[in-house]
């Protein structure tokens, strides 16, 4: 009896064995990979989101302060207008409402645009800050300023009461990483503090 032929059958079927377990723990790896690369991706986005959606807090915020500046001589009505209006002097005028587009001129911030289902697109300009135009080149590893970013962004502005503004900054993307769009929705209650000096 020879031994030899009976071992280089099992050696055949040892080896077929071993390539197809490798090859389901490669499959299996590369799934775990690709799933937490998509994980991250949709935490680093969702980062990105928050903090767009917080700069349109603070800035309404910056716009109710220098209401208080420019018009110091009326806190109760001026505190909420859009522009420098003096017709709010003396009279109650609310021009704060609903807006698409954040505006940055120096160190000021107005609103301007009606708001729409979707928002509008969110840029990064040349210094890396957020803005409502710029180029349509989107973003991408090799492009991270004067590009179109994934997010758009909207702003809306209601008054519970005559002393208090309730603001609402909404931010909405759609990633690589799953078909459906995301929502980051913050909210605030800025209210008109100086009434009382």
């Amino acid at each position: 009896m020879n031994m030899f032929r009976d071992t280089r059958g099992n050696s055949i079927i040892e080896v077929i064995v071993v390539i197809v377990i490798l090859s389901a723990g490669i499959i299996g790896t590369y799934g775990i990979l690709s799933s937490g690369q998509k994980l991250s991706t949709t935490s680093e986005n969702r980062i990105r989101a928050i903090n767009i959606a917080r700069e349109g807090l603070e800035a309404v915020e910056n716009i109710r302060d220098t209401n208080w500046i420019k018009f110091s001589s009326d806190y109760d009505n001026c505190w909420r207008v859009q522009d420098y209006n003096v017709n709010c002097i003396g009279n109650s005028v609310t021009t704060l409402t609903w807006f698409n587009v954040l505006v940055q001129s120096g160190s000021l911030w107005s609103l301007s645009g009606a708001v729409t289902g979707t928002g509008a697109p969110v840029y990064i300009d040349a210094n890396g800050l957020t803005s409502h135009s710029g180029s349509n080149i989107l973003c991408g590893p090799g492009k991270t300023t004067d590009c179109k970013t994934i997010f758009s962004r909207w702003i809306t502005i209601s008054y519970p009461d005559s002393d208090h503004m309730k603001v609402k900054s909404v931010v909405t993307w759609t990633d690589s990483s799953k078909d459906w769009v995301y929502t980051i929705d913050l909210e605030t209650i800025l209210t008109n503090w100086k009434k009382k000096f």
